[in-house]
């Protein structure tokens, strides 16, 4: 397909015949008086200047009368956005001789300075009025580092891709059954040979600081930890008539509890300045035969009360992870497919402070997307069948396709479920969508290199980027 253009804004007046093609060696960068420090207005610039050599050639100066062929920038509540929805991060440009751009936080400049560059690149501005804003609050992506090892230097790539593509979250995965990535202090017998230092992440997290993309960090547990229980094979959870399964912890032991809380604590620690951290729970067991594990029984009847079963253990030890993870600072993400499942009887009930990343109901089994919409949680939309990118060769799969992505999907579908078919957030639960999120999953590891990973996933990105920025404008989407 031909390459795809981010959204229009949503409201461009042209006026009059001319076009702004600044900055140039005449032109000037002017902060002017507002709602942020010069210095962090300066900061975004000098950021995008590192892509643009015009930005950066262009002198920075502060409240002065402007010239034509100036840029003013200035950080506040711009008019044309007053009653409007955009999660502080719409802007208004007004182009004439002199270009101003008011924005209404540091985000929303990079964006609205995205424009400008982009249109610069395209010929120049015609003078009149932009306003632009997103549509979705969260534009998330989500890379699974656990499998495959993704140099420093490409992630650096990927933050400024998201950047072009007006996406404000990073997850970084590191933890899965076939990888560790990061190093670890407390416990070095974990990482993989390939890994992240300490020190790249918190430049990675540096220079997402600097595009205004926040990183979070998912550490999946209590399954996916194959990687993690190769080196401590004793916590390994117990099967009824075969060997304990390898890639789920024995959440009956104290003492793998303790372990894990370790490593939480460990990369709470690096990830300090994060808002959220993703602990998982998907996929721990086939969440359809929890009479497998005759432990999680017994504990659940000795320590939860006799009518419990196995599902209130797991579900126990997620609250009890949630607990542990608030107490550090951050809000908590978990998957769906374990929770409320309709043919399960569960006596502890989860903690209603958390938020649910919906990405799939392909099992009957599974909580419908109202059942957690009901009960008061928010949700992210990480829609398994447009927003999951896997190193994966198999009959039933094929990568994100753009095309369908801004002609059948947008951020308030969800994952179909087979009893109650299509799966839309309803008006009065708007409240509770937090965003969408794409994923890279690298399940075959050695399939793709992470540069033919990144060429093969760019248009369907942008396509993701585009749709959660302006899918409302699309008035067939709503439905």
């Amino acid at each position: 397909m031909t390459q795809i253009s981010f959204a229009q804004p949503k409201r461009y007046e042209q006026a009059g015949g001319g076009a702004w093609k600044a900055p140039n060696i005449d032109g000037r960068i002017i902060f002017a008086a507002g709602d942020a420090p010069w210095e962090n207005i300066a900061a975004c610039v000098n950021v995008l200047g590192e892509e643009y050599p015009r930005l950066a050639a262009a002198p920075q100066l502060r409240d002065v009368e402007p010239l034509d062929g100036d840029l003013v920038i200035r950080v506040g509540e711009p008019e044309e956005l007053r009653g409007v929805e955009t999660y502080r991060e719409g802007y208004v440009i007004h182009a004439g001789p002199v270009m101003v751009l008011t924005a209404q936080s540091e985000r929303a400049v990079l964006y609205g300075l995205r424009t400008i560059l982009e249109a610069m690149e395209d010929g120049g501005l015609a003078y009149g009025v932009i306003v632009d804003y997103p549509h979705t609050r969260e534009r998330e992506f989500h890379l699974d580092a656990g499998r495959k090892y993704y140099t420093k230097d490409w992630i650096l790539d990927l933050v400024r891709t998201l950047s072009r593509n007006r996406m404000n979250v990073l997850w970084l995965h590191f933890s899965e059954n076939e990888g560790f990535r990061i190093a670890s202090d407390r416990h070095p017998e974990l990482p993989s040979l390939h890994h992240l230092s300490k020190e790249e992440v918190r430049e990675v997290i540096r220079v997402c600081g600097a595009y205004h993309i926040d990183i979070n960090p998912s550490l999946d547990c209590p399954g996916h930890l194959g990687q993690v229980l190769q080196e401590h094979p004793r916590w390994r959870l117990d099967r009824e008539g075969t060997e304990p399964l390898w890639s789920a912890l024995d959440i009956t032991k104290e003492d793998a509890r303790a372990f894990l809380f370790d490593l939480i604590d460990e990369y709470a620690e690096l990830f300090a300045g994060s808002k959220v951290f993703h602990i998982g729970g998907d996929e721990f067991i086939d969440f359809n035969h929890f009479e497998m594990f005759p432990a999680m029984t017994a504990y659940a009847r000795e320590r939860l009360g006799p009518g419990c079963g196995g599902v209130d253990v797991y579900v126990d030890f997620l609250n009890q992870v949630i607990a542990h993870v608030r107490a550090k600072g951050f809000r908590v993400r978990v998957w769906n497919d374990g929770l409320f499942r309709p043919d399960l009887e569960e006596h502890v009930q989860l903690d209603k402070d958390v938020q649910i990343a919906f990405w799939s109901n392909w099992d009957k089994g599974m909580a419908p997307l109202k059942t957690f919409l009901e009960r008061g949680y928010q949700v992210v939309n990480y829609h398994s069948d447009y927003l999951y990118y896997i190193l994966l060769i198999r009959k039933d799969y094929k990568d994100p396709d753009p095309e369908k992505l801004l002609s059948e999907w947008n951020p308030s579908v969800f994952p179909t479920h087979p009893l109650q078919g299509k799966q839309v957030i309803p008006a009065e639960y708007a409240g509770q969508f937090l965003g969408s999120c794409y994923s890279i999953w690298s399940d075959w590891p050695d399939l793709q290199t992470e540069e033919e990973v990144m060429a093969r996933c760019r248009d369907s990105l942008r396509a993701f980027g585009v749709r959660c920025w302006s899918w409302k404008d699309d008035a067939d989407s709503r439905a």
